[in-house]
């Protein structure tokens, strides 16, 4: 099983498109344990191979933003599908982890804040992730879609904005799957790295004492930091046992 493998090169990056409309609004989608009738997305329209290799990485990027009265306009869940299931870009950055190539993308197209500063995102997301069946994800749509949302979820702004209630709903969720991934032994603790990273934030938000006394200061702005980019058995396991003490405190 191929399951949230961290895909520590390479970050978000939506389709390599123009802003032309066209007659196709519906997402097709390859991934059963998904349910994606009646949402509408943006259309864009995909470069030829002549435009992509003779525009330059930054033109792209302008093509690939969404008209912000449609934008507007969209469900949260329709939002998280169009980060989604846009095509990747063709070029492959590396970063030195998967929080720093979201960061990037971030700042460059409109989809991301604006999923991000949605009231609603986390519920919207916590409905998403309770149906998925962690034991059955595999091909290549069912595994980008799971990647997404689980580095979507982790995010800070999200998680800042759900209520205790969510919060209650998102540690269990992340408890089922982290231990259904534990028992297959694929790629373990690294295809749990977005689900620890996510449990690490909720710490946080709370102040969590035993986990906070764990993290370690930016060398530079001496700020206390997580990150899950080299973490190991021992340590994922003790991020596990933190959540756990906090949810039964």
């Amino acid at each position: 099983m191929k399951y949230l493998i961290s895909l520590l090169s390479v970050m978000l990056f939506a389709s390599c498109a123009n802003n032309e409309m066209s007659d196709e609004n519906n997402v097709d989608i390859s991934c059963d344990q998904f349910d994606t009738s009646g949402l509408k997305l943006y259309p864009f329209v995909p470069f030829t191979d002549e435009e992509w290799r003779a525009m330059s990485y930054a033109y792209k990027m302008e093509r690939r933003q969404i008209p912000e009265d449609f934008l507007r306009e969209m469900t949260t869940k329709e939002l998280f599908y169009q980060v989604v299931y846009t095509d990747l870009s063709k070029d492959m950055f590396v970063f030195n982890t998967m929080q720093q190539g979201f960061e990037a993308v971030t700042e460059r197209l409109n989809m991301f804040p604006e999923l991000l500063n949605r009231p609603d995102a986390g519920h919207v997301l916590l409905e998403i992730l309770q149906k998925i069946d962690p034991s059955k994800i595999d091909g290549q749509d069912c595994f980008w879609f799971n990647h997404c949302l689980q580095i979507i979820l982790a995010q800070p702004e999200i998680i800042n904005r759900m209520t205790d209630e969510d919060i209650d709903n998102y540690i269990q969720q992340q408890i089922r799957c982290h231990d259904v991934i534990r028992d297959l032994k694929s790629d373990y603790p690294a295809s749990a790295a977005l689900i620890l990273f996510g449990l690490g934030n909720v710490m946080i938000r709370y102040e969590f004492e035993p986990f906070m006394q764990t993290l370690n200061r930016h060398p530079v702005t001496n700020e206390l930091y997580w990150n899950t980019q080299c973490i190991n058995e021992q340590h994922a396991l003790q991020v596990i046992n933190y959540i756990k003490q906090f949810k039964n405190r």
